[in-house]
């Protein structure tokens, strides 16, 4: 039964009523309604018509009006009523499609329990129809479910390598940013997020439009406006993200430089007060846990900020923990799909546009310099390493403390 009714039939009150109704309230509503209509020259097929229901569901509401007769509690209809399950009358059904998927069935090394099918179900359709079934779409997807197969998509949340020491970390950020927290000291999250062709280049989605959408038909950079490097500074506590659309190179430097600017264009107002800053980042390219530039570059940031910077690295392979990863670069992607990133200002404009139901608020800022990339540490690295950097009692490859110079 169809809910949408002309208004000369029901009234806006009356439409509200039989919203409200089961489905043998309806059909008694509608019964007692086409009664009263008789007069006005609605027969009952005009009436069934004028509804959007079928003469026959009318006549049955008739029927159980006239008889006054009620059903079982809880029943809205009569034993036997309603339309009658079609699987259980075919299960030569069921071992066809059995038979049909056991070629294209694989499974995951890691979990015995767990198959999926490489085949469609129009292909399915088609096998079946080839055998002398002819199946609906709707009834191959009741056959698979009963088998257990449902449309799912596979998850990136296998660990590439057995990394020593992963959960032992995932343990001690949790434990410290709860600390760090409850104290009121900052803690950001930052990464570099995926780079981007920039100029009229296809992107996942789709876009508002009132014709055809064409763009390039392949992602040579030689057709491009630049090479776009987002980076990204997530304040966990606040759920503020703060985006620098870059156009050189990922560096620890162009890393360092964004935190400087964050720091003195938004973060410092936030905490006034605050002498620490928590930083929570992926252990390789330009956040790396090992190599030396890095370490050299918080170094000059601790100093130029005359703050004392907590690092903390999540393990090998496990960067989408990384909150920044989830909370706004997830975010942001969706605001960039659909149409063309054309142009810096255009990818910034778009980012600052990102929002969340629980109030994230995106600012965006262009950074124009070109870095240089295999810069050499300076000879006063090691010295200035003894001093600056205290390794943490805990998993100290991945935690440690840098203090500014002074």
């Amino acid at each position: 039964m169809h809910s949408k009714t002309p208004p000369e039939v029901l009234t806006p009150n009356e439409k509200a009523y039989m919203s409200s109704l089961n489905e043998r309230g309806r059909r008694l509503f509608l019964a007692a309604k086409a009664e009263s209509l008789k007069d006005q020259g609605f027969s009952y097929r005009k009436f069934s018509t004028k509804m959007g229901i079928s003469t026959h569901t009318l006549q049955i509401g008739l029927q159980e009006l006239q008889s006054g007769q009620s059903l079982a509690e809880g029943r809205i209809r009569r034993e036997g009523g309603g339309r009658h399950a079609v699987l259980p009358q075919h299960p030569e059904w069921v071992q066809a499609v059995v038979q049909i998927i056991e070629p294209h069935t694989a499974g995951l090394p890691q979990d015995n329990g767990v198959v999926w099918i490489s085949i469609s179900k129009t292909h399915i359709q088609n096998e079946l129809a080839k055998s002398g079934h002819e199946v609906s779409r709707y009834h191959i997807t009741q056959i698979l479910n009963s088998l257990g197969l449902r449309e799912r998509s596979f998850r990136k949340d296998i660990p590439m390598r057995d990394v020593k020491d992963r959960n032992e970390q995932f343990e001690n950020i949790a434990s410290v940013r709860k600390s760090l927290e409850e104290a009121g000291i900052p803690v950001i999250s930052i990464d570099t997020k995926k780079k981007e062709l920039l100029g009229n280049f296809k992107r996942p989605g789709k876009a508002l439009s009132n014709g055809s959408l064409r763009s390039y038909d392949h992602d040579f950079g030689t057709f491009s406006n630049g090479m776009l490097v987002p980076h990204g500074i997530y304040d966990v506590a606040k759920n503020v993200g703060y985006m620098t659309m870059g156009i050189s190179h990922d560096t620890s430097e162009f890393v360092c430089e964004n935190i400087e600017r964050v720091w003195n264009d938004y973060l410092r107002e936030q905490y006034p007060d605050a002498q620490t800053i928590a930083i929570l980042c992926d252990g390789g390219g330009s956040n790396s846990s090992s190599h030396k530039i890095v370490k050299q570059d918080l170094m000059n940031l601790a100093d130029r900020l005359n703050m004392r910077l907590l690092v903390m690295h999540y393990p090998p392979y496990c960067s989408k923990f990384n909150p920044i990863e989830h909370r706004l670069f997830s975010q942001i992607t969706r605001s960039w799909n659909g149409a063309p990133l054309m142009s810096v200002e255009d990818a910034a404009k778009r980012a600052e546009m990102t929002t969340t139901k629980p109030g994230l608020i995106v600012y965006a800022d262009i950074n124009t310099k070109t870095y240089e990339i295999k810069r050499p540490v300076d000879d006063s690295y090691e010295r200035r390493l003894a001093w600056q950097v205290v390794q943490s009692p805990v998993l100290p490859k991945w935690n440690y403390l840098i203090k500014p110079n002074n």
